[in-house]
């Protein structure tokens, strides 16, 4: 009865449809994060999103995120994916996608070592593929069930792949690829607010990257916000906004990139 009880929540999973707006993005070190209770040795939420164009043409907007986490002693792992793929007529408009796998080891009531993985793709930019690892050390500042906010700061080693297919020059678009391995410096802060009773939620999150390339210095700096509107107890939607700032893009693309959507999510 209990598998049976699962695999319909599951279901109900994917029939969610709502109408999702985007905008272009440049996705970056994904730290994401989630309220905690350690009274629950696991906490997941998955959101799927279908939309089409009002005319009903050819447009056709799949948007995926799953948030799995794990909690055993002073450790989480929290798995984190989101793909987001737009078609029109056949033909990709848009391809995104971040898959992060985390572990965070607390070492006392206000530092924690986090260690990460992750692989990104973003094809409208030509970004083929972003591979990291890195590790941080992060301080809580205040880290309740209503309330959390942290700062941390780590290194981490990043291996990408880009593409001409985003540069306005056609000169260009015949290119190699540009794949470039190197050390990076990074700085994170966020802020969120909880309330378990309706599950209401704000978040606000920054992250700072820095390091060099071709002998210049180059800095990312990438910001989230998110509001959690409760519908039920295991229903939700929630209105994000995303935006990127790179000083250096390492192929000659729009330095600011932003991306906004909303999304419905079931939590079990």
């Amino acid at each position: 009865m209990k598998i049976y009880k699962y695999l319909k929540q599951l279901l109900s999973v994917f029939i969610l449809i709502l109408c999702y707006y985007w905008g272009q993005s440049q996705v970056l070190n994904t730290d994401k994060t989630i309220a905690l209770d350690s009274s629950k040795k696991t906490q997941a939420s998955i959101s799927v999103s279908i939309a089409t164009d009002q005319q009903k043409k050819s447009l056709v907007d799949l948007f995926y995120t799953g948030d799995f986490t794990f909690i055993k002693h002073n450790n989480t792992t929290t798995l984190y994916s989101k793909i987001d793929r737009v078609t029109n007529g056949g033909q990709s408009i848009q391809d995104v996608g971040n898959f992060q796998l985390k572990n965070n080891r607390f070492l006392n009531q206000a530092f924690y070592l986090e260690t990460f993985l992750q692989h990104q793709w973003d094809g409208a930019l030509g970004l083929e593929y972003r591979n990291l690892i890195g590790c941080n050390i992060v301080h809580h500042f205040k880290n309740t069930q209503i309330e959390d906010f942290f700062c941390g700061a780590g290194v981490f080693i990043e291996n990408e792949k880009w593409n001409w297919s985003a540069v306005n020059d056609e000169t260009k678009i015949n290119n190699p690829s540009i794949i470039i391995t190197h050390p990076k410096l990074n700085l994170t802060a966020n802020y969120s607010i909880l309330n378990p009773s309706n599950n209401f939620e704000f978040i606000f999150r920054i992250f700072n990257q820095s390091g060099t390339y071709q002998n210049q210095f180059s800095n990312r700096t990438s910001a989230f916000n998110q509001i959690q509107l409760p519908i039920s107890k295991k229903l939700s939607t929630s209105l994000n906004f995303d935006f990127i700032y790179d000083t250096a893009p390492i192929v000659p693309i729009d330095h600011f990139h932003y991306n906004y959507y909303q999304t419905l999510t079931y939590s079990f």
